[in-house]
């Protein structure tokens, strides 16, 4: 079977890409599946050669070395070199992007106008996560608990930072958590407490992001994610985790280098109550906001007061939440690429043509001088 790994991208989390496709690379069995990579560089563009397998190649890395790739619409396969362009059959893709132009619908969409069956959410699932504003307000129209927020744009604080601040400060109190609506991995991401703190988050996210949100930071924090699996018929959940807290970030080489399902991560140590509740919100997430492959799901809980929120979705998560499932991480993968399949071929079932004379009778009924003008 031959599988497309799509990784990089023009995106601020390029290199976790990278790092999320190699630890794909090193577990995928070479025996059941051909690779062909398909690297997206910072600038955009799109390249392949079997040296992109090899992580070595990352250290001095040289475009020049590499052909430029691209979709064959409509034909299930790339198109590989300019000179002598080849076309590559193609059974699945395995996503490894993450962030912009990646994990927000825009590849996605490219591989349905392909006929290419691809291991993420859909277009829809995909972008409606990757916007924090867009995602809060479907949490919130579902009935799920999150945190007040508030959101506006770049033009809006350049142009009236007084109205800004109010608009802020009016609807919620300090302190709190300041994001690009549209970007992860912790990237633009501030805390403040007080007007200095707040303007300076704002500037910070301004720079990565046209929306900005502003949420109020859960006092007494804990920090527990959970990952889903499955598509939008069934659904199982993986282990819990408890990352350090937000402000003691899990170092890189823990959080995106360790090949090891023991790290800083740790299981909490919750009621069964409470973590049989954080399992079902998350099965219901996932289906509610159009999910698909695997996700993972964060939650704040407020340690005194118990009180749960549901987050984001990180439709994309880095290493592919590898580390929190019982399983290989090859047979994840294999999981992964049956549900991509699968989902290929259900829609493959439904009608996407019409039989009508509507372009028979426009004809018909322009004359024969030509069709009319408007």
């Amino acid at each position: 079977m031959k599988i497309a790994i799509i990784f990089g991208g023009k995106s601020s989390e390029h290199d976790i890409s990278v790092i999320t496709a190699l630890q794909a690379i090193n577990v995928i069995d070479k025996d059941k599946y051909s690779l062909f990579p398909v690297y997206i560089t910072k600038d955009g563009g799109w390249l392949s050669g079997q040296k992109l397998l090899d992580k070595d190649t990352y250290l001095n890395f040289d475009e020049r070395e590499f052909k430029p790739v691209g979709i064959n619409f409509g034909k299930s396969e790339f198109i590989l070199g300019k000179t002598f362009p080849k076309k590559i059959k193609i059974d699945c893709a395995l996503l490894c992007l993450h962030g912009l132009n990646g994990e927000d619908g825009s590849v996605q969409g490219a591989l349905e106008l392909a006929g290419i069956p691809y291991t993420s959410s859909s277009v829809l699932g995909s972008s409606i996560c990757m916007d924090k504003i867009i995602m809060k307000d479907l949490f919130k129209a579902n009935g799920f608990n999150i945190v007040d927020y508030v959101w506006f744009t770049r033009d809006e604080f350049e142009n009236n930072e007084e109205e800004v601040l109010d608009k802020i400060t009016s609807k919620i109190d300090y302190p709190y958590i300041v994001k690009p609506a549209n970007l992860g991995s912790s990237i633009g991401i501030s805390k403040c407490d007080c007007e200095d703190d707040l303007l300076y988050a704002i500037e910070v996210a301004c720079k990565y992001d046209s929306r900005i949100i502003v949420e109020k930071a859960v006092e007494n924090l804990r920090e527990i994610n959970c990952a889903c699996i499955g598509n939008e018929c069934e659904v199982r959940t993986s282990k819990l985790e408890e990352p350090v807290s937000w402000n003691k970030f899990l170092s890189f080489k823990d959080k995106y280098l360790s090949f090891s399902k023991t790290s800083s991560r740790s299981e909490p140590a919750l009621e069964d109550k409470l973590k049989e509740k954080v399992e079902d919100i998350s099965k219901k997430a996932f289906k509610a906001l159009c999910q698909s492959g695997v996700v993972r799901i964060d939650y704040l809980l407020d340690e005194v007061t118990q009180e749960l929120y549901i987050n984001e979705i990180n439709t994309i998560p880095g290493s592919l939440a590898n580390y929190l499932f019982p399983e290989h991480f090859g047979k994840l993968i294999d999981e992964l690429i049956s549900l991509a399949i699968k989902r290929e071929e259900d829609k493959k079932k439904n009608k996407f043509s019409y039989k009508s004379t509507a372009l028979f009778e426009f004809i018909k009924n322009s004359g024969k001088g030509g069709l009319k003008k408007y």
